[in-house]
């Protein structure tokens, strides 16, 4: 389907590279024809000639009467230059341009114009008067003389100039029956194309409909097979909620009762078994945690609390923690209490994933800064460890599930990957934010904000 899309597509690009060429040759030859037309009929060369000839009789008749006394020397000189204005705008412009175009011999022309100057002084130094009209007979016979064989030369530059405009009318209309059969197939061609754009535009949007439906039909598998996902590992961590409840217990109780007698390999191994029976435990809560948070499930129970006694009482109870990993908490006190109206239960969820985080990631023997601020009608608190840090890759997908920087580690290091996650989930259900600043081989802060309960709420 795709191969023949495209074969389609080549073929129109091909079709419409032709109707360009096409309609440039055609809109070419129509410009050359109307120039043609317009040589033949507009500044109309046989026309000028006509008068050129026509003058040419008139000034010979004034001459003609100036010998017999019927004309005066002024107006047979006035004339005369008539007759050379004439030759002027046959010789000159754009007329000079046409008869040249028109392929016309313009030596009659020439030698015309050589003849004036000639006897130019002769016109213009006719005698007046005499008693006998001696002087102006001789005078004008002197000039006929030059002048009377043009009339013939004339006559055949007019017949030459008729043809020629006739050839050129002649060429304009089979011309234009030419073009009208190239504009014919333009139009075969227009109509073609547009055929074709319009067969293309109705398979493309076929495959188009096709596709959708296909991906339509994707996006319901995924998300089926995501609820499916989700349902088994509700109803498993479900499962595993309950027997590992009692697991951890009986394993507290055991070690309480019966652990002063037990041997060290066997203190060991049951220390060993509560440690990761509890884990597996923490794993489960939060997998159930994450599903109820992605499904707007939890419901918050807010109070007007202050945020710094939540954070040295969770603090205390992540030292245990802490401590099996050489960590210590720094805890900065304010001097004014920080009210936030929040679930405290939630909230403290929040700061023990931050503290537990901090820890795993700090140096033995290292520190790890826990401070909250009022910050306008905001409640910024951070968290900040002095481990190796993060690359800013490693920072962009930190707060999504299931997402870790070192899914290799093993031991006190290794997460499930949903505390961020659902840190994430905790704050923005409170109306904040949460975020990272790192740098690689300096540490990293982990923040978030709450809004004021004494403070407009405003960013």
């Amino acid at each position: 389907m795709i191969k023949a899309g495209s074969a389609l597509r080549i073929a129109l690009a091909l079709l419409c590279l032709a109707a360009v060429l096409l309609g440039g040759t055609v809109i070419w030859k129509l410009s050359d024809r109307v120039y043609q037309i317009r040589t033949a009929e507009q500044s109309d060369p046989l026309w000028i000639a006509s008068k050129l000839q026509f003058e040419l009789l008139n000034f010979n008749a004034e001459l003609a009467e100036y010998a017999i006394g019927a004309r005066s020397a002024e107006e047979v000189a006035t004339r005369f230059d008539i007759l050379w204005s004439r030759l002027n705008v046959m010789q000159e412009g754009k007329m000079a341009e046409i008869i040249s175009e028109a392929n016309i011999d313009q030596a009659a022309l020439v030698e015309f114009e050589r003849v004036l100057e000639k006897v130019d002084p002769l016109v213009q130094s006719l005698p007046e008067s005499d008693i006998l009209g001696l002087d102006r007979q001789v005078a004008a016979r002197e000039i006929l003389v030059e002048i009377d064989p043009y009339n013939l030369k004339f006559n055949q530059l007019s017949l030459s100039m008729a043809q020629e405009r006739s050839r050129i009318l002649s060429e304009f209309r089979n011309g234009l029956l030419s073009l009208s059969n190239a504009i014919a197939y333009l139009g075969i061609v227009i109509v073609a194309l547009a055929s074709i754009v319009v067969i293309i535009l109705i398979a493309d949007l076929r495959l188009s409909r096709r596709k959708s439906q296909q991906l339509q039909k994707l996006v319901l598998e995924v998300e089926a097979s995501s609820k499916m996902k989700d349902n088994f590992m509700i109803v498993v961590s479900h499962e595993l909620r309950t027997p590992l409840t009692s697991i951890v217990g009986g394993i507290s109780l055991f070690k309480a009762k019966f652990g002063k007698g037990l041997d060290e390999g066997a203190t060991k191994l049951i220390d060993i078994a509560h440690r990761n029976s509890e884990r597996l435990l923490s794993l489960v809560n939060d997998i159930l945690d994450a599903q109820s948070l992605s499904e707007g499930k939890i419901n918050l129970k807010k109070e007007c609390m202050n945020l710094n006694s939540v954070i040295v009482a969770t603090a205390e109870e992540c030292e245990v923690y802490a401590s099996e990993l050489g960590v210590k908490f720094s805890v900065a006190q304010p001097g004014a209490e920080v009210i936030v109206s929040a679930d405290e239960a939630r909230i403290s969820q929040v700061i023990s994933n931050l503290l537990s985080n901090a820890a795993k990631f700090s140096h033995a023997g290292g520190i790890v800064d826990i401070s909250a601020r009022q910050t306008g009608s905001w409640i910024r608190v951070e968290v900040t460890d002095y481990g190796k840090g993060m690359l800013r890759a490693d920072q962009e997908n930190l707060f999504s599930r299931f997402h870790q920087i070192n899914p290799g580690t093993t031991t006190a290091r290794k997460s499930s990957g949903l505390g961020l996650s659902i840190t994430k989930n905790i704050i923005e259900l409170h109306g904040g934010k949460v975020g990272v600043n790192s740098i690689e081989g300096e540490g990293s802060t982990f923040w978030f904000t709450l809004p004021s309960a004494n403070a407009p709420k405003s960013k």
